[in-house]
């Protein structure tokens, strides 16, 4: 029995004052340039399309299908996109590889469809938990689901900016009770899709298995899968410096003030993986270790105030002098 081609699934909720709709546009480009027979759905709502009257790109003209859902005005934007992801196996027909719109494709995906099981994700950070950057506000935040060490414990976390979906029964269930985690973690706001994808993969036996890394290549984290990174994750919503330009905001922006990418721009999108500015640093052995302590996350949340954080340097500084001449 041949292989049927999949769908590729993109879920947005945007209004015209944020950058996620042309992030999407983007990545929906990009993902035309390696793919040029892909069927691209988009999962939206009323107000966003609603808003392509006072928006120069049109997304509705690079997509093959358009899912629109009603949602009543006293739901935020924010809900909304968690609730179109959540659902989102049961309002389309068919298998579909889901992609965040903060990403850029890298290379043809069509292999993607040899994956032997029936739902697949890779793995947050690139990382077993043990290893996670954020090991303990992960813990943190299962316990405050489900408070069962073989549940926080678990290593597997599974980042949900790629999943790849068949479309089966036990897949159905499967987004059925992600949504139902999903608000269970809301009223004790806990508004985010991650932790209660967890607890349904728990839940239901595990059934998420380990994509490949080079499916999503968290950029900050994913040195090892660069070199064959078949989609580049590059997290818009960081809020500090890591700024993965031109793609998190100049060249949203230039589609926002222009409706199109001209040719230098697709030259951008067609090579993605050379944008991580002068201040990079590769980070390993002890390095590492040290840049998951609780003692580095003390300093990345100080350096947010900045005084606090020069005056500390400060002091350390007069501290290591005095040492230096004792110890002469």
């Amino acid at each position: 029995m041949p292989i049927q081609p999949i769908k590729y699934l993109y879920c947005l909720i945007s209004n015209s004052h944020d950058l996620y709709y042309e992030q999407a546009f983007i990545s929906i480009s990009s993902l035309k340039i390696h793919n040029h027979d892909a069927f691209v759905s988009l999962l939206t709502d009323k107000e966003t399309i609603d808003s392509i009257e006072y928006r120069k790109a049109d997304i509705r003209k690079i997509v093959n299908e358009l899912i629109v859902i009603n949602f009543e005005n006293n739901i935020s934007s924010l809900n909304r996109s968690r609730i179109l992801k959540t659902t989102m196996r049961n309002k389309i027909d068919g298998d579909f590889l889901y992609i965040d719109s903060d990403t850029v494709i890298c290379q043809n995906l069509n292999d993607i469809v040899n994956f032997e099981s029936d739902l697949g994700a890779v793995l947050d950070y690139h990382k077993l938990l043990s290893s996670h950057l954020l090991r303990l506000q992960i813990i943190e935040r299962r316990k405050s689901l489900l408070n069962h060490p073989n549940f926080y414990n678990d290593q597997y976390y599974f980042n949900g900016g790629l999943l790849f979906v068949r479309d089966t029964e036990s897949n159905r269930v499967f987004f059925e009770k992600w949504n139902e985690n999903y608000f269970l973690g809301c009223k004790i706001n806990l508004q985010m899709d991650m932790p209660s994808l967890a607890l349904t993969n728990y839940q239901l036996g595990s059934p998420i298995k380990e994509l490949d890394g080079k499916w999503n290549v968290q950029v900050w984290h994913g040195a090892n899968y660069l070199n064959n990174a078949k989609i580049l994750h590059y997290y818009a919503t960081i809020l500090d410096s890591r700024k993965y330009e031109p793609f998190c905001t100049l060249l949203p922006l230039k589609v926002k003030e222009e409706g199109c990418l001209t040719e230098d721009d697709l030259a951008l999108v067609t090579k993605p993986l050379r944008f991580f500015g002068d201040a990079t640093y590769i980070i390993t052995g002890d390095n590492y270790n040290i840049f998951q302590s609780s003692i580095s996350g003390f300093i990345r949340n100080l350096y947010k105030r900045r005084f606090l954080f020069k005056l500390t340097e400060k002091i350390f500084d007069l501290i290591r002098k005095i040492f230096l001449k004792a110890t002469g």
